[in-house]
């Protein structure tokens, strides 16, 4: 049987009443702790989302600002372009027009020296020239139906305004004509040492200089000499410029090298010799 029930004692209730209150204590504690951890945590975690806001935010602006650099710099550059396209189209331009006023100088002087020539000439344009390897034939704009004949001779003119030697004719019709540069071994022309007025003939050799022939039997040419046309010559007035004598070598005979006075490859326009005044 069990025995009689006990009735709690005061102390017995005491100790209960302080247990219990420690143990809501402690319970409310935790409570209140756990509020605060959760507002420290959510306060954190606001913080951390404005912070991540702020640099999404930030990024994108970097990236728009570079996006309108990148725009604005190519815009700059096409800007760029097109003025270095318009300055090399007026460069050109520009040196077009002067070229074409130093040879509208050019022709002026040439109509001039036509007046001072002891012959008759014709102003004629260079219209083409050989593209064989071994020919040098230039093309004119003039032909019989002017008075261009075979043989005749023709002159260039350098920028200075001095009239050169430049070749024959080798071939006219009615509206063009052939010349021959007097680099091209078919021409040979008579001319004379201006220094010692010695008798030689001029004779190309397909290349950049002429030979030289000469008949007296002691020649006293040097390097320098200038040659020039003989009054003896039926097709060119005496004392033009034919070129001058660039080396002498002594090898049993004197070989005489002469580079010509005209610019063969350059020149525009011709004088041709068409008949005597």
């Amino acid at each position: 049987m069990r025995g009689p029930i006990r009735k709690p004692t005061r102390r017995f209730t005491s100790l209960l009443l302080i247990a219990l209150f420690l143990v809501l204590a402690t319970i409310v504690g935790l409570a209140s702790s756990g509020v605060s951890l959760g507002a420290a945590v959510l306060s954190g975690v606001q913080r951390a989302a404005r912070g991540a806001s702020r640099i999404v935010v930030t990024a994108t602006d970097s990236v728009t600002a570079c996006w309108r650099a990148l725009f604005y710099a190519r815009t700059i550059y096409a800007e760029n372009e097109k003025l270095r396209i318009e300055n090399q189209y007026l460069a050109a331009r520009l040196y077009l027009l002067q070229d074409d006023r130093r040879e509208l100088s050019r022709l002026q002087q040439e109509l001039v020296l036509q007046q001072e020539l002891s012959i008759q000439t014709l102003l004629a344009q260079v219209v083409g020239r050989a593209t064989g390897l071994r020919s040098m034939d230039v093309f004119i704009d003039r032909g019989t139906a002017l008075g261009v004949v075979d043989g005749a001779g023709v002159f260039a003119m350098n920028t200075n305004g001095e009239l050169y030697v430049y070749g024959k004719i080798r071939g006219a019709t009615a509206s063009s004509a052939t010349v021959i540069p007097i680099l091209d071994s078919r021409c040979v022309i008579s001319g004379i040492n201006r220094r010692t007025g010695e008798d030689v003939l001029v004779k190309g050799t397909d290349g950049e200089y002429c030979e030289l022939s000469f008949i007296s039997p002691t020649p006293e040419f040097q390097s320098g000499d200038i040659i020039v046309t003989s009054a003896s010559s039926p097709t060119f007035p005496p004392n033009i410029p034919i070129g001058h004598v660039t080396s002498v070598t002594q090898s049993g005979t004197t070989h005489l090298a002469l580079e010509p006075f005209a610019q063969i490859w350059a020149t525009r326009y011709l004088l041709v010799a068409v008949k005597p005044k």
